[in-house]
């Protein structure tokens, strides 16, 4: 057999491969990125750690931990739980940075700001990124606490919120 036969012939194959490689390469650079907006709920409860700072002055550490439940604009429901780290300053505010994990162990990065252990009061939050199928999630949201109870012996403090309201982008 000659070495003619095994190979194609001008031109048979060329237009097919380059039509699935062109269609190869448009599958993966075309696959959209999953966006919408969600609304839900987050209860936490953890404790706080007064520092010694000013007089008159309240500036605490806190770290919680609580049940996120998500809806969103297609009604599909996802639960995380939270946990957060921050600081608290009656002057200035706060800022605390938190990881919502699904049950499946995915993760989502959250950054907060505003007044965040304070009843009927804005809390804005940035989400930053994700892993596995959250990976490079971006967004934001906020909420207000319509419940916030902080034990003054313990430390102790709970918060609740059933007003979430955002947006996120998965590319």
């Amino acid at each position: 057999m000659s070495c003619q036969k095994l190979l194609p012939r001008r031109g048979s194959g060329l237009p097919v491969a380059v039509l699935f490689l062109m269609w190869v390469l448009a599958a993966s650079q075309g696959q959209a990125a999953e966006e919408g907006t969600f609304t839900g709920t987050w209860i936490v409860s953890g404790q706080r750690q007064m520092q010694d700072f000013l007089p008159e002055r309240d500036v605490f550490t806190f770290r919680v931990q609580g049940h996120v439940n998500l809806t969103n604009n297609l009604g599909e429901v996802a639960d995380f739980w939270s946990q957060c780290a921050g600081i608290w300053d009656e002057r200035t505010g706060s800022e605390g940075r938190c990881v919502w994990r699904s049950p499946e162990g995915e993760k989502a990065f959250i950054v907060l700001r505003g007044r965040l252990m304070e009843e009927n009061i804005e809390v804005v939050a940035e989400v930053v990124g994700g892993t596995g199928s959250l990976k490079g999630v971006q967004g934001h949201f906020k909420f207000t606490w319509t419940s916030v109870f902080i034990d003054p012996d313990t430390h102790n403090l709970t918060a609740h919120t059933e007003n979430i309201e955002g947006s996120y982008r998965i590319p």
